[in-house]
Protein backbone atom coordinates (compact mmCIF):
# COMPACT_ATOMS: atom_id res chain seq x y z
CA UNK A 1 0.00 0.00 0.00
CA UNK A 2 2.82 2.20 0.97
CA UNK A 3 4.18 2.07 -2.41
CA UNK A 4 1.03 2.37 -4.01
CA UNK A 5 0.53 5.51 -2.38
CA UNK A 6 4.47 6.80 -3.41
CA UNK A 7 3.57 5.79 -6.87
CA UNK A 8 0.28 8.40 -6.57
CA UNK A 9 2.03 11.13 -4.98
CA UNK A 10 4.66 11.01 -7.30
CA UNK A 11 2.09 11.00 -10.32
CA UNK A 12 0.34 13.54 -8.50
CA UNK A 13 3.76 15.41 -8.74
CA UNK A 14 4.61 15.38 -11.62
CA UNK A 15 1.19 16.29 -13.25
CA UNK A 16 1.94 19.61 -10.89
CA UNK A 17 5.16 20.30 -12.46
CA UNK A 18 5.01 19.55 -16.15
CA UNK A 19 1.33 20.92 -17.02
CA UNK A 20 0.08 24.55 -16.10
CA UNK A 21 -3.49 23.58 -16.51
CA UNK A 22 -3.35 21.43 -13.60
CA UNK A 23 -1.77 23.41 -11.60
CA UNK A 24 -4.40 25.88 -12.08
CA UNK A 25 -7.68 23.93 -12.45
CA UNK A 26 -10.21 24.77 -9.80
CA UNK A 27 -12.43 22.68 -7.43
CA UNK A 28 -14.86 20.47 -8.32
CA UNK A 29 -18.18 19.69 -6.47
CA UNK A 30 -21.01 16.48 -6.97
CA UNK A 31 -23.52 18.26 -5.65
CA UNK A 32 -22.72 21.98 -7.67
CA UNK A 33 -26.78 22.33 -7.36
CA UNK A 34 -26.63 22.72 -3.46
CA UNK A 35 -24.04 24.94 -3.81
CA UNK A 36 -25.56 26.98 -6.85
CA UNK A 37 -23.12 29.96 -5.80
CA UNK A 38 -19.95 28.01 -6.76
CA UNK A 39 -21.57 28.08 -10.31
CA UNK A 40 -22.23 31.14 -11.14
CA UNK A 41 -22.98 34.82 -8.76
CA UNK A 42 -26.58 35.31 -11.02
CA UNK A 43 -27.74 32.20 -8.40
CA UNK A 44 -27.00 34.59 -5.30
CA UNK A 45 -30.77 34.92 -4.37
CA UNK A 46 -32.28 32.33 -6.41
CA UNK A 47 -34.48 30.94 -3.10
CA UNK A 48 -36.35 34.10 -3.27
CA UNK A 49 -35.13 34.45 0.46
CA UNK A 50 -32.17 33.99 2.08
CA UNK A 51 -29.69 30.73 2.58
CA UNK A 52 -26.37 29.63 4.21
CA UNK A 53 -24.82 26.60 2.83
CA UNK A 54 -21.63 24.50 3.66
CA UNK A 55 -20.11 21.96 1.63
CA UNK A 56 -17.46 19.23 2.57
CA UNK A 57 -16.03 17.14 0.27
CA UNK A 58 -13.00 14.42 0.09
CA UNK A 59 -12.17 13.09 -3.32
CA UNK A 60 -9.97 9.89 -4.04
CA UNK A 61 -10.16 8.95 0.10
CA UNK A 62 -7.83 6.38 -0.34
CA UNK A 63 -5.16 8.15 -2.19
CA UNK A 64 -4.82 11.50 -0.21
CA UNK A 65 -6.03 13.38 -3.20
CA UNK A 66 -8.04 16.35 -2.06
CA UNK A 67 -10.56 18.26 0.46
CA UNK A 68 -12.46 20.87 -0.27
CA UNK A 69 -14.17 22.83 2.00
CA UNK A 70 -17.34 25.78 1.06
CA UNK A 71 -19.51 27.83 3.20
CA UNK A 72 -21.85 30.95 1.29
CA UNK A 73 -23.74 33.07 2.17
CA UNK A 74 -26.84 35.05 -0.19
CA UNK A 75 -30.28 36.68 0.08
CA UNK A 76 -32.34 38.37 -2.03
CA UNK A 77 -33.60 41.50 -1.80
CA UNK A 78 -37.34 41.95 -3.00
CA UNK A 79 -37.92 45.94 -3.12
CA UNK A 80 -34.56 46.37 -5.01
CA UNK A 81 -34.72 43.51 -6.95
CA UNK A 82 -31.22 42.75 -6.50
CA UNK A 83 -29.31 39.90 -4.58
CA UNK A 84 -25.73 39.60 -2.66
CA UNK A 85 -23.97 37.00 -1.80
CA UNK A 86 -20.87 35.77 0.18
CA UNK A 87 -18.87 32.58 -0.84
CA UNK A 88 -15.87 31.49 0.91
CA UNK A 89 -13.26 28.20 0.05
CA UNK A 90 -11.03 26.07 1.01
CA UNK A 91 -9.09 23.47 -1.10
CA UNK A 92 -6.26 21.03 -0.49
CA UNK A 93 -4.39 18.66 -2.93
CA UNK A 94 -1.82 15.89 -2.12
CA UNK A 95 -1.99 15.86 1.69
CA UNK A 96 -1.70 19.76 1.99
CA UNK A 97 0.94 20.15 -0.65
CA UNK A 98 -1.10 22.87 -2.17
CA UNK A 99 -3.82 24.71 -0.95
CA UNK A 100 -6.58 27.73 -1.63
CA UNK A 101 -8.04 29.76 0.14
CA UNK A 102 -10.57 32.08 -1.93
CA UNK A 103 -12.93 34.58 -0.72
CA UNK A 104 -15.62 36.16 -3.11
CA UNK A 105 -18.71 38.27 -3.19
CA UNK A 106 -21.18 38.31 -5.12
CA UNK A 107 -23.98 40.66 -6.81
CA UNK A 108 -27.15 40.48 -9.48
CA UNK A 109 -30.30 42.11 -10.71
CA UNK A 110 -33.27 40.76 -11.59
CA UNK A 111 -34.67 41.86 -14.68
CA UNK A 112 -38.17 41.21 -15.24
CA UNK A 113 -39.31 40.38 -18.90
CA UNK A 114 -42.58 38.93 -18.72
CA UNK A 115 -44.79 37.15 -16.37
CA UNK A 116 -42.46 33.98 -15.29
CA UNK A 117 -39.25 35.07 -17.32
CA UNK A 118 -36.29 36.74 -15.45
CA UNK A 119 -33.07 37.73 -16.76
CA UNK A 120 -30.35 37.81 -14.29
CA UNK A 121 -26.78 39.58 -14.61
CA UNK A 122 -24.37 38.64 -12.14
CA UNK A 123 -21.01 40.04 -10.54
CA UNK A 124 -18.02 38.61 -8.61
CA UNK A 125 -15.21 40.01 -7.56
CA UNK A 126 -12.86 38.16 -4.45
CA UNK A 127 -9.45 37.48 -4.19
CA UNK A 128 -7.60 33.72 -3.11
CA UNK A 129 -4.69 33.26 -0.83
CA UNK A 130 -3.05 30.29 -2.60
CA UNK A 131 0.46 28.18 -1.07
CA UNK A 132 2.45 25.28 -1.75
CA UNK A 133 4.64 22.87 0.50
CA UNK A 134 8.23 21.63 -1.56
CA UNK A 135 8.93 19.44 1.62
CA UNK A 136 5.77 17.25 0.85
CA UNK A 137 7.13 16.85 -3.02
CA UNK A 138 8.75 14.00 -3.82
CA UNK A 139 9.94 13.59 -7.53
CA UNK A 140 10.70 10.31 -9.68
CA UNK A 141 14.45 11.35 -10.01
CA UNK A 142 14.85 11.06 -6.32
CA UNK A 143 14.19 7.31 -5.55
CA UNK A 144 17.16 5.57 -5.61
CA UNK A 145 17.64 1.60 -6.17
CA UNK A 146 17.32 0.89 -2.79
CA UNK A 147 14.21 2.82 -2.36
CA UNK A 148 15.88 5.58 -0.50
CA UNK A 149 15.47 9.44 -1.22
CA UNK A 150 18.04 11.60 -3.36
CA UNK A 151 18.18 15.28 -3.55
CA UNK A 152 16.09 17.15 -6.52
CA UNK A 153 16.43 19.92 -8.80
CA UNK A 154 13.29 19.43 -10.40
CA UNK A 155 11.55 22.15 -8.79
CA UNK A 156 12.66 25.01 -7.52
CA UNK A 157 10.13 27.37 -5.52
CA UNK A 158 10.79 30.81 -5.67
CA UNK A 159 7.83 31.83 -3.28
CA UNK A 160 5.43 29.32 -1.42
CA UNK A 161 2.82 31.80 -0.89
CA UNK A 162 0.33 33.86 -3.75
CA UNK A 163 -2.45 36.78 -3.24
CA UNK A 164 -4.24 36.92 -6.50
CA UNK A 165 -7.31 39.48 -7.24
CA UNK A 166 -9.76 38.09 -9.85
CA UNK A 167 -13.49 38.42 -10.80
CA UNK A 168 -16.45 36.66 -12.59
CA UNK A 169 -19.38 37.69 -14.65
CA UNK A 170 -22.13 35.98 -15.99
CA UNK A 171 -25.85 35.54 -17.39
CA UNK A 172 -29.61 33.33 -16.15
CA UNK A 173 -32.34 33.31 -17.63
CA UNK A 174 -34.99 32.05 -14.99
CA UNK A 175 -38.66 30.58 -15.50
CA UNK A 176 -40.25 28.56 -12.69
CA UNK A 177 -39.73 25.11 -14.55
CA UNK A 178 -36.34 26.35 -16.05
CA UNK A 179 -33.25 28.11 -15.93
CA UNK A 180 -30.37 28.34 -18.27
CA UNK A 181 -26.87 30.33 -18.11
CA UNK A 182 -23.40 31.36 -18.87
CA UNK A 183 -20.16 32.33 -16.15
CA UNK A 184 -16.73 33.29 -17.02
CA UNK A 185 -14.35 33.27 -14.05
CA UNK A 186 -10.87 33.52 -13.25
CA UNK A 187 -11.34 37.11 -15.55
CA UNK A 188 -7.95 38.07 -14.52
CA UNK A 189 -5.62 35.61 -16.03
CA UNK A 190 -3.42 35.61 -13.04
CA UNK A 191 -0.08 34.11 -12.81
CA UNK A 192 0.24 31.64 -10.56
CA UNK A 193 3.47 30.43 -10.31
CA UNK A 194 5.66 29.71 -7.64
CA UNK A 195 8.71 30.30 -9.60
CA UNK A 196 10.12 32.78 -11.75
CA UNK A 197 10.31 31.43 -14.54
CA UNK A 198 8.37 30.22 -16.59
CA UNK A 199 4.84 31.90 -15.63
CA UNK A 200 1.80 29.80 -14.94
CA UNK A 201 -1.63 31.66 -16.49
CA UNK A 202 -4.75 30.91 -15.00
CA UNK A 203 -6.85 29.83 -17.73
CA UNK A 204 -10.34 31.39 -18.24
CA UNK A 205 -12.96 29.15 -16.36
CA UNK A 206 -16.36 28.73 -18.40
CA UNK A 207 -19.40 27.27 -17.17
CA UNK A 208 -22.23 26.51 -19.29
CA UNK A 209 -25.76 25.40 -17.27
CA UNK A 210 -29.12 24.42 -17.59
CA UNK A 211 -32.17 22.52 -15.77
CA UNK A 212 -35.81 21.94 -15.63
CA UNK A 213 -38.22 20.45 -13.69
CA UNK A 214 -41.21 18.03 -14.26
CA UNK A 215 -43.79 18.43 -12.42
CA UNK A 216 -45.49 15.20 -10.87
CA UNK A 217 -48.28 15.81 -8.54
CA UNK A 218 -49.54 19.39 -7.30
CA UNK A 219 -48.40 20.76 -3.93
CA UNK A 220 -49.29 23.82 -2.10
CA UNK A 221 -48.52 25.93 -4.65
CA UNK A 222 -48.62 26.62 -8.82
CA UNK A 223 -44.95 26.35 -8.94
CA UNK A 224 -44.13 24.28 -5.62
CA UNK A 225 -45.61 20.76 -6.74
CA UNK A 226 -45.45 17.94 -4.50
CA UNK A 227 -43.70 15.48 -6.45
CA UNK A 228 -40.97 16.25 -9.44
CA UNK A 229 -37.92 15.24 -11.43
CA UNK A 230 -35.08 17.40 -12.21
CA UNK A 231 -32.55 17.22 -15.26
CA UNK A 232 -29.29 19.37 -15.03
CA UNK A 233 -26.78 19.45 -16.97
CA UNK A 234 -23.53 21.32 -16.08
CA UNK A 235 -20.45 21.91 -18.61
CA UNK A 236 -17.19 23.18 -17.19
CA UNK A 237 -14.32 24.19 -19.38
CA UNK A 238 -10.96 25.60 -18.09
CA UNK A 239 -8.42 25.46 -20.24
CA UNK A 240 -7.03 21.87 -22.10
CA UNK A 241 -9.85 20.68 -18.58
CA UNK A 242 -13.25 20.07 -19.83
CA UNK A 243 -16.16 17.97 -18.12
CA UNK A 244 -20.05 17.44 -18.20
CA UNK A 245 -22.03 16.49 -15.12
CA UNK A 246 -25.17 15.71 -15.94
CA UNK A 247 -27.75 14.60 -12.98
CA UNK A 248 -31.19 13.28 -12.84
CA UNK A 249 -33.38 14.24 -9.62
CA UNK A 250 -36.28 13.35 -7.90
CA UNK A 251 -37.97 15.34 -4.43
CA UNK A 252 -41.01 14.52 -2.87
CA UNK A 253 -41.35 17.46 -0.60
CA UNK A 254 -39.37 16.29 2.36
CA UNK A 255 -36.72 13.56 0.32
CA UNK A 256 -34.62 14.11 -2.53
CA UNK A 257 -32.90 10.80 -4.19
CA UNK A 258 -30.59 11.77 -7.47
CA UNK A 259 -27.87 9.98 -9.55
CA UNK A 260 -25.43 11.42 -11.68
CA UNK A 261 -22.77 11.14 -14.03
CA UNK A 262 -19.45 13.41 -14.77
CA UNK A 263 -16.96 13.48 -17.74
CA UNK A 264 -17.17 13.56 -21.33
CA UNK A 265 -19.16 10.75 -22.85
CA UNK A 266 -18.00 8.89 -26.02
CA UNK A 267 -14.67 11.00 -26.35
CA UNK A 268 -11.21 9.20 -25.57
CA UNK A 269 -8.20 11.38 -26.78
CA UNK A 270 -5.24 9.07 -27.07
CA UNK A 271 -6.96 6.18 -26.56
CA UNK A 272 -7.59 6.93 -22.45
CA UNK A 273 -11.11 7.79 -21.23
CA UNK A 274 -13.25 11.12 -20.74
CA UNK A 275 -15.62 8.93 -18.44
CA UNK A 276 -14.80 10.35 -14.32
CA UNK A 277 -17.42 9.11 -12.06
CA UNK A 278 -21.36 7.58 -11.32
CA UNK A 279 -22.35 9.99 -8.73
CA UNK A 280 -25.56 8.93 -6.45
CA UNK A 281 -26.86 10.96 -3.48
CA UNK A 282 -29.39 11.19 -0.91
CA UNK A 283 -30.93 14.11 1.08
CA UNK A 284 -33.78 15.34 2.81
CA UNK A 285 -35.25 19.30 3.97
CA UNK A 286 -37.08 19.68 6.84
CA UNK A 287 -38.14 23.30 8.11
CA UNK A 288 -35.68 25.36 6.25
CA UNK A 289 -33.09 22.75 6.99
CA UNK A 290 -31.49 20.55 4.01
CA UNK A 291 -29.07 17.86 4.47
CA UNK A 292 -27.37 15.73 1.41
CA UNK A 293 -24.78 13.29 0.79
CA UNK A 294 -23.49 11.84 -2.51
CA UNK A 295 -20.93 9.40 -3.27
CA UNK A 296 -18.97 9.11 -6.40
CA UNK A 297 -17.77 5.52 -7.55
CA UNK A 298 -15.26 6.30 -9.99
CA UNK A 299 -14.76 4.76 -13.30
CA UNK A 300 -11.52 5.95 -14.77
CA UNK A 301 -8.46 4.28 -14.65
CA UNK A 302 -8.26 4.78 -10.71
CA UNK A 303 -11.18 2.62 -9.89
CA UNK A 304 -8.87 0.06 -7.90
CA UNK A 305 -7.29 2.88 -5.65
CA UNK A 306 -8.97 5.58 -5.73
CA UNK A 307 -12.03 4.96 -2.74
CA UNK A 308 -14.17 7.44 -4.62
CA UNK A 309 -15.55 10.31 -3.39
CA UNK A 310 -17.61 11.78 -0.88
CA UNK A 311 -19.27 15.14 -0.57
CA UNK A 312 -21.99 16.32 2.49
CA UNK A 313 -23.82 19.80 2.01
CA UNK A 314 -25.96 21.42 4.47
CA UNK A 315 -28.11 24.64 3.96
CA UNK A 316 -30.61 26.46 5.96
CA UNK A 317 -33.19 28.83 4.19
CA UNK A 318 -35.04 31.61 5.25
CA UNK A 319 -37.20 34.76 4.68
CA UNK A 320 -38.65 33.26 1.62
CA UNK A 321 -41.84 35.04 1.40
CA UNK A 322 -44.14 32.24 -0.79
CA UNK A 323 -43.59 29.12 -1.89
CA UNK A 324 -44.43 30.26 -5.67
CA UNK A 325 -41.20 32.57 -4.91
CA UNK A 326 -39.17 29.94 -4.50
CA UNK A 327 -36.52 28.52 -6.77
CA UNK A 328 -37.54 24.86 -7.55
CA UNK A 329 -34.09 23.81 -7.56
CA UNK A 330 -32.76 24.41 -4.24
CA UNK A 331 -32.76 21.38 -2.06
Amino acid sequence: MKQIARKIQIAVIALFGMTATVVAQDFLLSQPWSATTTIAPSFAGYTGGGRVFATYRNQWSNMNGSQTGVVGYDQYFHPIRSSFGAVMSYSSQGGGMLSQTQFNVQYNYAVQMSKDWFFRPGLQVGLFYRTIDPSRMVFADQIAVDGSLLPSTAFQATTTQLVRFDAAVSVMFTHPYFFGGVSADRLLGNNISFTDQPETKQNLKLNVFAAGMIPISKGYGKYDPKDDVTFAVLYQWQGQYHQIDIDAMYHRKYFMVGVGYRGIPFHSPEGLSSSDAFKISIGGSYAGFSLSYSYDVSISSLVNISGGSHEIVLSYRFLEKRPNDRSFFCY
